[in-house]
């Protein structure tokens, strides 16, 4: 399951990624979740259920990823789940 591949790439718990902290670090393991599950084809509303969110955060959170093409730190999480 791509949480539990985010937990160890991270080394941050499902509870934590799915939870209501909101610190850069934890936010950019959700958008790097949301990125790779959109890419394979999932819904707004299904990734938000996944991730405890609702859908127009999804649609926020891919906006952001966009920014963070060049990021070392978001491309290794997201290359480490897809």
């Amino acid at each position: 399951m791509i949480l539990d591949r985010a937990s160890q790439a991270s080394g941050l718990p499902i509870s934590t990624i799915t939870g209501r902290k909101r610190t850069t670090d934890v936010c950019m393991v959700r958008w790097a979740i949301m990125d790779v599950l959109r890419a394979q084809g999932m819904s707004l509303s299904a990734i938000g259920r996944l991730l405890h969110r609702d859908h127009s955060t999804v649609i926020s959170g891919l906006r952001r990823v966009d920014g963070l093409s060049g990021h070392e730190k978001f491309s290794e999480i997201r290359s480490s789940i897809a």
